[in-house]
């Protein structure tokens, strides 16, 4: 009996422990639900990448991708240089299984502004 209770223990433990892991350290945005990172790679100027998660659609990422710059900067007339991610609009039929990449852009504030939220 004193065995079998060790292992229940350890075996909930670990399964406690890998739900705690992020495989992406990103955060979650639970009211478009989608995950992403950023990181500020100069004053004003923030790398944004809205992680692909399944069946996440496309327009979710890139409105997402939008409201956080603005949320980023705290102002209108930021510019949005988009490095990899955009879903051309055949995709899905011409390549079903193809994995698209994450929508990562390089955010540039005015005037080298933030709000840093």
């Amino acid at each position: 009996m004193f065995k079998i209770n060790h292992v229940v223990f350890l075996i909930l433990l670990m399964s406690l422990s890998s739900c705690a892991q992020s495989p992406n350290n990103g955060q979650w945005d639970f009211d478009h639900e989608v995950q992403f990172s950023e990181s500020e790679v100069s004053p004003g100027h923030y790398k944004l990448s809205v992680i692909q998660q399944g069946d996440v659609p496309f327009e979710k990422l890139a409105t997402f991708l939008l409201r956080r710059s603005l949320i980023l900067c705290g102002e209108y007339g930021y510019k949005i240089e988009v490095l990899k991610g955009i879903e051309g609009f055949d995709d899905k039929r011409v390549a079903p299984n193809y994995i698209q990449p994450d929508l990562t852009a390089i955010i540039e504030c005015p005037s080298n502004t933030s709000n840093n939220n």
